[in-house]
């Protein structure tokens, strides 16, 4: 992205609410930018979420997942789904440090991550509406986007690709693979503040499990998240296992952790 692009994106971010709130915290309490964020996406977990349906979000209708291929998409089961076209902050810093195609190529992943959640499925049509481009770019973009590993849940390509894992499955399993947070944000369009709360919260499952917490109901309900995130996660927790071994990557992502989350007795404890 030239420089005058970059400067657009770079003064646009700084009217955003959340660029507001770490100036804030930064003038009022003379915090360093590291704590400001810190404090901001503590804030954006436990504060407002979920985001209100207004900010950026949309209704739309799609065709279910029991929709079957072969037949006119008039004649099948549709349902409304919501789905984010602007992710605010996040989406600003993917267009900022990869660029336009990048920030299209995150919203294909999350608009049709977010459509099958619902139990729905996007078309290549619904995202070229969605996103005010041609088929072909949508096409291209697609092509491009599994070329490097991921999966994007379309009416056109689900029976063929199965269920698949969500976009936060596969940031983890390629930061477990010893991947860096660059390569990881290239791979998968996301930004750098995503990836590290995905990790994070993945290391946040590694701290329950710790302390001999197993079950999936309650696992997901202190996670915050759905049963089928959390399936996915410890799926991935027992493919790094070595008999009862934790790897080092889990140790060290945990000690990251701990200081945060002081250990209760009777916990499992790491050596």
């Amino acid at each position: 992205m030239n420089k005058g692009s970059s400067g657009i994106y770079d003064r646009c971010l700084e009217k955003t609410p959340e660029q507001l709130f770490i100036g804030a915290l930064r003038r009022e309490f003379e915090l360093s930018p590291a704590a400001s964020m810190g404090i901001l996406e503590a804030a954006k977990e436990y504060l407002f979420s979920p985001i209100p349906e207004t900010a950026g979000k949309q209704r739309f209708v799609c065709a279910s997942k029991s929709a079957k291929n072969g037949k006119a998409l008039g004649e099948q089961d549709r349902l409304s789904v919501t789905l984010t076209l602007d992710g605010g902050i996040e989406d600003l810093e993917v267009a900022r440090t990869q660029g336009l195609q990048s920030l299209r190529q995150y919203r294909i992943l999350r608009l049709t991550q977010e459509a099958y959640d619902q139990d729905g499925l996007l078309t290549q049509e619904d995202l070229a509406r969605l996103l005010h481009v041609s088929d072909r770019t949508i096409r291209d973009d697609m092509k491009s986007l599994i070329a490097d590993g991921n999966t994007v849940h379309t009416r056109g390509y689900h029976h063929d690709i199965g269920r698949g894992v969500s976009h936060k499955t596969r940031i983890i399993d390629l930061y477990l693979n010893g991947y860096t947070y660059s390569a990881i944000m290239r791979k998968t369009r996301h930004s750098g503040h995503s990836v590290k709360r995905y990790v994070m919260g993945f290391g946040r499952l590694l701290l329950l499990r710790s302390r001999d917490i197993d079950n999936l109901s309650e696992l997901s309900r202190l996670l915050n998240q759905s049963e089928r995130l959390t399936e996915e996660y410890l799926e991935l927790f027992e493919k790094y296992l070595d008999g009862d071994h934790w790897p080092q990557v889990y140790v060290d992502l945990l000690g990251q952790l701990r200081s945060l989350y002081p250990a209760k007795k009777g916990g499992r404890q790491l050596s």
